[in-house]
């Protein structure tokens, strides 16, 4: 491959997601659709829950996991505390925190409560592609 063909690949063809399995803990249903939307097309299975606990039960119950987008503000169990939960079973799932509070203390508090990454709401499909490359 040319590298004018590298520079004009689009972000996320060179990330193979395919047979990945994702959770995204989301409960604002617009947003799950979007991030859903974002990887129709990937080969990536998709686990969806709406709270933080259901995310931490999934872990607990040792479904596979490859990668976890998680929100920050979640009913039942926020998203900091269901990272860290999670992070204290399985450490090796990447957890990307994704928040509307996208101040720089919004961003520390998750990378302490465990988050590998951090994303601020609204977002484009190829800046969570960019960070996607760094796990995959």
């Amino acid at each position: 491959m040319s590298l004018e063909e590298t520079l004009t690949m689009p972000v996320d063809a060179s990330i193979n997601l395919n047979g990945k399995v994702f959770m995204l803990v989301e409960d604002v249903i617009s947003n799950y659709q979007l991030l859903y939307a974002y990887f129709n097309k990937s080969g990536v299975q998709i686990i969806h829950v709406d709270n933080g606990l259901d995310a931490v039960n999934i872990i607990k119950n040792n479904i596979p996991v490859d990668l976890i987008i998680m929100d920050i503000r979640l009913p039942k169990m926020g998203g900091l505390e269901a990272t860290a939960l999670i992070k204290s079973m399985r450490s090796d799932i990447p957890i990307i925190a994704q928040t509307a509070f996208a101040m720089q203390a919004d961003r520390e508090r998750c990378m302490k409560a465990g988050c590998d990454e951090f994303i601020a709401k609204p977002f484009r499909k190829h800046e969570l592609m960019k960070i996607l490359s760094k796990f995959f």
